[in-house]
């Protein structure tokens, strides 16, 4: 099972990190893509800015994450069903009781 928590995989997740919010500035602001590619306006051009902005980035599942240890069960919470009966507050205030005025 892979260490998580090691630093190597924290970097790695924050370079993808990067990278990823780096393209989607990129695809947004078309003007700072020609700053980095010279021919980015051309038809022929390809990376990933441009595949992002044609729709050619498929997602991909992402696999469940499984805890190893269950989570802790809280016991100090106590369930009572001992609840009681009550009267209708509405039927006690008798707002049923009276119709509306008759129109003429």
């Amino acid at each position: 099972m892979p260490d998580y928590t090691s630093r190597g995989f924290k970097l790695i997740g924050l370079l993808t990190l990067a990278m990823l919010h780096w393209a989607m500035i990129l695809a947004v602001c078309p003007e700072l893509h020609e700053l980095i590619h010279h021919d980015a306006a051309d038809n022929h051009h390809d990376c990933v800015v441009t595949a992002i902005l044609s729709g050619g980035v498929e997602l991909l599942p992402v696999l469940p994450i499984v805890a190893v240890v269950p989570a802790p069960v809280l016991e100090f919470i106590e369930v009572s069903f001992d609840a009681q009966t009550r009267a209708s507050f509405f039927l006690s205030c008798r707002i049923l009781e009276h119709a509306p005025p008759l129109r003429n």
